[in-house]
């Protein structure tokens, strides 16, 4: 039997090791491109044909308009439709887009349910599924989703209760936005214990009802909270900003809260926009309030005089 010498032994090897690679590459890529064909294939509308025009399986899908891939694998790592008034349902495919890590389909018509498939894309550091007709109840797989840091889903039609699984593995979140769809029940407990880099939180224009979590306030890291616009009732809590030293925008206006306005406002000493009006609170308006030095926008609802000490400030009392 003839022996190979080394270095024809070695350039054999090294050449069967970049045909198998390229051949995964091919398959690869191959796999992102049907899931992206199967997402087109159910787009019903596309007014400006964008993608009719623009994605063309005699072309590479790095070059679609919309798609970024790596540069190491060539997978698809980003996929931007967003403002292109596209209309129909997500096809399931797309959750073959293993390497997907951005996925943002914001501002067009897109309906039905969100396919559970999506569940397998574990590198998602953000998804954008605001401003379109989804329904159905919000997937609790979202909570799998150990990568993911921003997750809007504002402006649907998303109903029922927020389901408190979504929050038992996202601890890298850091914005979460379900503003202006249809959810009901309490916030769950989970919301102020789960997080702790959570910046953003809006859940204004729904239907949520009972009190704040307890633990809501907890999170150091929070900046930005609007809740308004629901049913949520009971008291503020007394410490309400002993632990958010970050916070500057605390909206909690149209609801049913009671009680007193707790001094405690004046511990969120970054606060800059403040409003509680139309609730059901009582007493006067804590002078300490005074001294929130940034605070440049307020409203209040309260029948109450306006303190000397706020006459400087963008409020509104009635």
């Amino acid at each position: 039997m003839m022996m190979l010498s080394p270095f024809i032994a070695a350039a054999l090897l090294l050449a069967s090791s970049i045909t198998q690679s390229f051949g995964t590459i091919i398959f690869n890529s191959t796999t992102d491109q049907n899931a992206l064909i199967s997402f087109k294939k159910s787009i019903t509308s596309d007014p400006y044909h964008i993608l009719a025009e623009n994605w063309s399986i005699n072309t590479s899908i790095c070059s679609w308009i919309g798609v970024t891939c790596g540069i190491k694998h060539h997978r698809v790592t980003k996929l931007n439709v967003s403002g292109y008034e596209l209309g129909g349902t997500i096809s399931p495919h797309l959750g073959n887009l293993t390497f997907l890590q951005s996925l943002d389909i914001t501002f067009n018509n897109f309906s039905g349910l969100i396919p559970t498939e999506l569940s397998n894309l574990r590198r998602l550091r953000v998804i954008n599924l605001g401003v379109n007709n989804f329904i159905g109840q919000i997937p609790s797989w979202f909570g799998a989703s150990s990568q993911l840091q921003q997750l809007y889903l504002h402006n649907n039609s998303f109903s029922g209760r927020i389901p408190p699984s979504l929050f038992n593995n996202m601890s890298m979140l850091q914005i979460l936005d379900m503003g202006f769809n249809f959810l009901d029940g309490n916030i769950p407990q989970e919301i102020g214990t789960m997080f702790s880099s959570l910046e953003i939180l809006n859940l204004r224009g729904n239907q949520l009802v009972g009190s704040i979590p307890n633990g809501l306030f907890n999170i150091s890291t929070l900046i930005t909270i609007n809740l308004r616009y629901n049913r949520l009732s009971g008291k503020l809590p007394n410490d309400i900003c002993f632990n958010t030293p970050k916070l500057k925008i605390m909206s909690l206006s149209v609801n049913e809260f009671s009680g007193e306005i707790p001094a405690s406002i004046s511990k969120c000493g970054e606060l800059q926009n403040l409003t509680l009006y139309w609730n059901h609170f009582n007493g006067s308006i804590p002078t300490e309030i005074g001294n929130l030095t940034m605070l440049n926008y307020c409203f209040f609802c309260m029948g109450k005089r306006v303190p000397r000490f706020m006459t400087n400030l963008f409020m509104y009392i009635n």
